[in-house]
């Protein structure tokens, strides 16, 4: 009889339906409108709110993603993941500042130390003489003294089913510069599908 009760209460309790986003992401969410500049405050609360951002991403491939480690007033920490070449990934840590209540700013950091690198085939890393020919080569190639870029944040929606908010991010040559590039971002608060996410070459 205890068992039938039980079952009779739980019958009666509602359903109450999984939270899609953190309490921050979503008041972000409730006071941003489509089309409109996000500030730099909220885009760092989106930052540590979604398991990855996913750029210009096509299927369950992104053309590289971020994973944002900290925030403070001064700027941000987050690690970068993308193709190297056809054969191989890479994932760095770097960081930006904050600017003008609007942008996030490259330092040229020196990121080139922090690679990590992984077979595109099968995911082996790559280590020891391996790896450490593939710093130099990135070394010889990018010249991190010179990354000044800046970039601001338009939103463009959310889909509650999905778990995900989307954004255009905009790039300039520093804070007063031309917009150079923009791409589409796609936040994803799911961590099982964030998890699942590549990248194509």
């Amino acid at each position: 009889m205890k068992q039938i009760w039980a079952a009779l209460v739980l019958g009666l309790v509602p359903m109450v339906p999984a939270v899609a986003f953190d309490d921050a992401s979503q008041a972000v969410i409730d006071r941003a409108k489509v089309g409109k500049l996000l500030s730099i405050d909220d885009v760092a609360t989106l930052m540590m709110g979604a398991e990855r951002w996913c750029y210009n991403q096509q299927d369950y491939e992104c053309a590289w993603s971020d994973i944002y480690l900290s925030t403070d007033a001064d700027g941000a920490t987050f690690e970068i993941s993308h193709p190297w070449s056809d054969a191989v990934d890479i994932a760095f840590v770097s960081e930006g500042v904050f600017r003008d209540g609007r942008y996030i700013c490259e330092n040229a950091y020196n990121w080139v130390p922090s690679v990590r690198a992984y077979e595109r085939g099968d995911g082996w890393a790559l280590e020891g003489r391996e790896l450490a020919a593939l710093k130099a080569e990135i070394a010889e190639t990018v010249d991190t003294s010179d990354d000044h870029a800046c970039f601001d944040y338009i939103y463009r929606g959310h889909d509650r089913d999905e778990e995900t908010i989307t954004l255009l991010q905009r790039d300039y040559a520093g804070p007063d510069g031309n917009v150079l590039g923009e791409a589409t971002v796609t936040l994803h608060f799911n961590r099982d599908t964030a998890d699942e996410l590549g990248w194509y070459f």
